[in-house]
């Protein structure tokens, strides 16, 4: 039996309309999305300062993206996956924020803990002296500027056995500390020697840097340590003491 021309019109357009819907319910597979976020940006104490042009970085790509007036920023199109973002401007070294989740939810990951970044410490250590007071050990830190209740300053120590004990080389550091006053005087009791993993009559080291309100520190997992990225470097040398 021949076919019309209309019955052979009618089949190859029911053939078009079928390929229409395969491919309308064959979508290409979702693969990239945008990655948002922002920053708080400091000076070395706590005054909020201009929170753009940090450049942020998606670690091993070409992808970047500069922070605006209010600190925020996208990273456009980045492939799924688990990521390391640096942060980075002039005057605040490095800051690192690992193990970002980057998975296909539909839309953009947001990254919802915004980090305060200080910038480096203009805090020098000129003088450091350790001495024996009782059962504690004092260590006096002098520094530049001198630190009182109108120029707050702020200061960090390091600890270790080994005698080139550095922000890179401790086995203990303190929290930042606040310097209204100098020398600013800081005691170390037993206790707190053998809290931080020293035993009693052991030769450890002291140093310290000047340090800003807002750390920029994080854990490093490739180093296996925690990094501190605004210390100001101009310290005076490491001082012993000797666990009571």
């Amino acid at each position: 039996m021949k076919l019309n021309f209309f019955t052979v019109s009618f089949v190859i357009l029911l053939g078009l309309i079928s390929c229409n819907n395969d491919d309308d319910t064959n979508p290409e597979p979702i693969t990239k999305a945008n990655i948002i976020g922002s920053v708080n940006l400091y000076n070395e104490g706590v005054t909020q300062i201009e929170n753009s042009n940090m450049i942020v970085k998606v670690e091993g790509t070409e992808i970047s993206a500069k922070t605006d007036d209010d600190g925020d920023f996208t990273l456009s199109e980045v492939p799924f996956g688990t990521y390391t973002l640096t942060y980075e401007k002039s005057g605040f070294g490095t800051f690192k924020k690992y193990n970002i989740e980057h998975t296909n939810t539909g839309s953009s990951t947001i990254i919802t803990a915004s980090p305060s970044l200080g910038e480096i410490s203009t805090t020098q250590i000129t003088a450091l002296e350790s001495t024996v007071n009782g059962d504690n050990i004092q260590l006096a830190i002098t520094t530049i500027p001198a630190g009182n209740n109108s120029n707050t300053r702020y200061v960090r120590y390091f600890l270790s056995t080994n005698s080139n004990v550095s922000n890179e080389n401790y086995t203990y550091y303190s929290p930042g500390l606040v310097s209204q006053i100098t020398p600013l005087v800081i005691t170390l009791s037993q206790d707190d020697l053998i809290s931080a993993g020293f035993s009693s009559g052991q030769t450890v080291y002291a140093k310290v840097y000047g340090d800003s309100f807002w750390s920029n520190e994080y854990d490093d997992s490739d180093l296996g340590r925690k990094v501190f990225p605004n210390l100001n470097m101009n310290s005076a040398n490491a001082v012993s003491l000797i666990v009571p």
